[in-house]
């Protein structure tokens, strides 16, 4: 845990790894474009909806599917950023907290869509 009193002086700091770092910018800033897609491409999904037939399409089920899944990506690729920086800043490896939140944020997308195909009948 990081400490609230400075380092000493002669205190020795582990150097970064640059490799672990590059690859969590990467994973995160894939985190955040999928999260700005999904975010588009839901509010013109529902925006957009044009007819939806009473016996095969559930309106209420189409905008809970898309802002849940929405809702869950946010929410890992928030705390996936929060945890990938503070090992970060500890010099710890941090590039399983990155991948981590782009998979779940990939999973939580892919749900939404194929539950919002499920809820127009399709």
């Amino acid at each position: 845990m990081l400490s609230g009193r400075p380092p000493h002086s002669g205190a020795v700091r582990r150097p970064l790894v640059r490799w672990d770092v590059a690859l969590s910018g990467c994973a995160l800033a894939l985190t955040g474009m999928l999260i700005a897609l999904g975010m588009f491409g839901g509010v013109f999904l529902v925006a957009f909806l044009d007819y939806c037939p009473p016996k095969t399409c559930s309106s209420s089920q189409i905008l809970v599917s898309v802002a849940g899944s929405l809702a869950v990506a946010v929410a890992a690729g928030i705390a996936g950023l929060a945890m990938t920086v503070l090992r970060i800043v500890e010099r710890r490896i941090s590039w399983p907290f990155a991948v981590i939140a782009l998979v779940i944020t990939v999973v939580a997308i892919a749900f939404g869509a194929l539950d919002y195909v499920s809820a127009i009948g399709y």
